[in-house]
């Protein structure tokens, strides 16, 4: 994709390449695909997610983050950095990601989530169609840091605090059941 085009243009090329409907399964359906590449599953499309869907694709259109599971670690961690999800919901539903992509793909991990906390997310636009005739160039502009971001010891504490989150988040279950198993033993 080329920075000169427009997003409208941009988030079409980004649907078909990626087998979606064009409006990514932000439309009133009561079920939608969720996954990367040949991994899809069928999940409920509740309010809160198609609100956020089509803010997330930007996200990746303007980022550069691809559509994989790696890519998705990436723009989680971006994200989470860049401000807040328009509501719990899409936090807790996003949050497992950066653990597993501390596993998974540290390095590329770390770096979205110092470059996020430069950045600005799109979640408080209030007119997501407004900003569809805006070219890639210029959203990266007013979204992305201009240059390389160093990180801090401030960055370093809030990455290891949202890691220890999602560890949390994502073991929970496990630990739950283990509890269980061992209190009827």
């Amino acid at each position: 994709m080329t920075a000169t085009i427009t997003l409208r243009k941009a988030m079409q090329e980004f649907y078909a390449k990626n087998g979606f409907a064009l409006d990514g399964g932000a439309s009133g359906d009561t079920w939608s695909p969720i996954g990367c590449r040949a991994l899809k599953v069928h999940l409920p499309n509740f309010e809160w997610r198609r609100k956020a869907i089509p803010f997330h694709d930007l996200h990746h259109v303007i980022t550069g983050y691809g559509f994989s599971p790696a890519g998705e670690f990436e723009m989680a961690a971006w994200e989470f950095a860049a401000g807040r999800y328009p509501n719990i919901n899409t936090t807790l539903f996003c949050l497992p990601l950066i653990s597993m992509g501390a596993i998974a793909t540290p390095r590329r991990t770390w770096r979205a989530f110092i470059r996020g906390r430069r950045s600005k997310t799109l979640y408080s636009v209030s007119n997501f169609d407004s900003l569809l005739d805006r070219t890639i160039e210029e959203m990266r502009v007013e979204v992305l840091p201009e240059a390389e971001v160093k990180a801090t010891l401030r960055d370093y504490c809030r990455f290891a605090a949202l890691t220890s989150a999602s560890a949390l988040l994502t073991l929970s279950p496990i630990a739950i059941l283990a509890a269980l198993y061992f209190w009827r033993t």
